[in-house]
């Protein structure tokens, strides 16, 4: 493409956008035969399907995913009816079964995946490009040394700035913006909820009792010294003793320094400097990264006891201090 900006290092920017123009023409698809069934779904079904009853465990496996978004895909798959959980013999794990809805909705899809089949491998040829082979060597790639830790190797020939964590200031209102909304528009779609907060964080957030911090370098400009905030976060308060981790947000360039659990742990600790009862966060499960850090500080899933204001929120969690 002539526009290209990503080339390889955006190689999941990339693969994504491969995907949702893959998943647009295939939804459409679906619509039209009146299969009840969404393309993320497929790789779950699909297993089933090929393989007979499976562990969410084995299907994990299969398609390289986590625990957690494999059992929320298949709760999804459970509540329209097309797949079902089984006890083993064991007792100690479920199998995922086809329902005989399920058979029969598998038997409509078997066309279109035959023809989705024939499909890709004609692109394939017209682009001159075995593309199963090339992921396969760059999963094979990173298998032997991760990402993480090639990552690792990389910043140490470019450490990472040192950084300090900030209270809220006027100058980076418009980083408070900026850090926020670049993930928002590569995951999701922004919702007016967040323009409001983003936009507005000294009414939105701070006149009502939160508190906004920044992830900020020392840098040099034009021969004089000034800061940048490259990280945000705000803890919200929804209540009496209720407060909100949320619009964490980190400049991609610095990712890995830790920016991202620094800002966690300021909240936690003014969230416990004002003797709060409950602390929660509210993400979405394709941002698994997110969701490790949160673990890794105490935060725990829970059922979502209230309405979320989000439409892409399907992941509700909250801390529970070291016992």
């Amino acid at each position: 493409m002539e526009n290209e900006l990503y080339f390889e290092m955006g190689l999941g920017t990339r693969m994504r956008r491969l995907i949702e123009t893959i998943s647009t023409g295939m939804e459409r698809v679906y619509d039209e035969a009146g299969v009840d069934v969404r393309t993320g779904h497929f790789y779950a079904l699909y297993a089933v399907a090929e393989r007979g009853p499976l562990t969410i465990n084995a299907i994990a496996v299969l398609a390289g995913f986590s625990h957690s978004a494999v059992s929320q895909t298949i709760k999804k798959l459970v509540a329209s009816g097309i797949v079902e959980a089984r006890a083993t013999e064991d007792g100690r794990q479920k199998q995922i079964a086809l329902t005989p809805h399920g058979v029969h909705m598998v038997e409509r899809m078997r066309p279109l995946w035959d023809a989705a089949d024939s499909m890709v491998k004609d692109a394939c040829r017209e682009s001159d490009v075995d593309i199963i082979k090339a992921i396969t060597g760059v999963e094979a790639a990173f298998t032997r040394c991760n990402v993480y830790d090639r990552l690792q190797e990389k910043l140490v020939s470019n450490p990472c700035p040192s950084f300090t964590i900030e209270d809220y200031h006027a100058r980076w209102k418009q980083a408070f913006y900026d850090l926020n909304i670049w993930w928002m528009r590569d995951y999701f779609d922004v919702e007016p909820l967040d323009e409001l907060m983003l936009g507005d964080p000294e009414n939105q957030i701070l006149a009502k009792g939160g508190e906004i911090f920044f992830a900020v370098t020392a840098q040099e400009a034009d021969n004089e010294t000034g800061d940048k905030a490259v990280g945000a976060i705000a803890l919200k308060r929804e209540g009496p003793g209720l407060f909100e981790l949320t619009k964490l947000g980190v400049d991609p360039s610095v990712q890995q320094s830790g920016m991202g659990r620094a800002l966690c742990e300021r909240v936690i600790e003014r969230f416990q400097a004002r003797g709060g009862d409950t602390l929660f966060l509210e993400t979405n499960t394709v941002l698994e990264p997110a969701i490790n850090l949160y673990l890794k500080l105490g935060f725990v899933e829970k059922p979502n006891p209230h309405t979320s204001p989000y439409a892409r929120s399907n992941y509700y969690m909250e801390w529970e201090a070291p016992k």
